[in-house]
């Protein structure tokens, strides 16, 4: 155990990456010195011109780079999500202590491409507040297993995956999801919910909020949220002003917003304010531009579940 944690660690990926570029470093000189030596004789006796040595020469360095940035740099996805569906349903709920607080019901849904052979699909998700877990993480799907970290991480996130239970070939897709059921009984939540690309390639992202129409909010805004530089925070660069669905279910109002392409680096999510909280003073962007539309693309210059 100590053996493999001392190979994983840091320094010890650093030093393979060393010796990877070094082994690269060697092979480019002793090609050129081979080609140097080769081609001034092939030259000579042909009666080429000095810039097509040249051109050899460079060949051999570049595909190097190439070479070292493909192995020890890029490292592409597993998968992308070709469709992301997050969904949270909101109820107040009378507590033992005679306290109203709210129950939170939260769904994940993802269709994922696999990019090479698969067996584990990883989701993660943040929440605030203290919360009492009513019904845990399950899988949407029965034919997969929930491999549950359970405990937060520094960075407050929990990292769950789901297992296939066989193999996902490369190009193939497959639909995955979890559910939770929490209630805020000892901490109110922050009233907001977002989703992520999770860093990945995001075809459609979907967030939906619902509540009881007794216990609607006051107000509710889009909002927008990129990550900070050190990548431990979020922080909020659009925010405007949304509207129920037209298409509510009888007695519920529900806010949702749908995104094509979204921004890998942002998060999108609905925020809202209680009728007994004070008004907030924030920013209010009315020139989103594409992120506001629905069903339109999003630019990179406009991201599981996370609170």
């Amino acid at each position: 155990m100590i053996l493999r944690r001392l190979l994983d660690s840091t320094p010890a990926r650093l030093a393979r990456q060393s010796s990877d570029l070094l082994q690269l470093v060697v092979l480019v000189g002793t090609g050129l010195v081979t080609v140097c030596g080769f081609g001034s004789a092939w030259m000579v006796a042909l009666h080429l011109p000095l810039w097509t040595l040249a051109a050899l020469a460079m060949l051999l360095p570049v595909g190097a780079l190439i070479t070292y940035y493909a192995r020890c740099v890029y490292h592409p996805p597993d998968f992308v999500i070709e469709e992301l569906d997050g969904s949270l349903v909101v109820t107040r709920v009378r507590g033992d202590d005679g306290r109203d607080h709210h129950r939170y019901a939260y769904t994940r849904q993802q269709r994922v491409r696999a990019t090479r052979q698969i067996r584990l699909v990883g989701i993660r998700s943040h929440w605030s507040g203290q919360n009492r877990v009513i019904e845990g993480v399950t899988s949407l799907f029965p034919e997969h297993r929930l491999l549950d970290g359970a405990v937060a991480e520094e960075d407050g996130r929990v990292y769950r995956w789901l297992y296939l239970l066989g193999p996902l070939a490369r190009g193939r897709r497959v639909n995955v999801g979890i559910r939770q059921v929490f209630e805020d009984v000892y901490a109110p939540m922050k009233p907001y919910y977002r989703e992520s690309c999770e860093e990945r390639r995001v075809g459609k992202l979907s967030v939906r909020v619902q509540f009881d129409r007794a216990d609607a909010p006051a107000e509710a805004w889009q909002v927008v949220w990129r990550r900070t530089r050190s990548g431990s925070s979020r922080q909020e660069i659009a925010r405007t002003r949304c509207e129920p669905s037209g298409a509510c279910p009888a007695g519920k109002v529900v806010y949702e917003m749908t995104f094509r392409r979204p921004d890998r680096e942002c998060a999108y999510g609905i925020w809202w304010r209680w009728s007994e909280d004070p008004p907030r003073r924030r920013r209010t962007s009315t020139s989103l531009g594409a992120t506001t539309q629905l069903e339109h693309d999003v630019t990179p210059d406009s991201a599981t579940g996370r609170w």
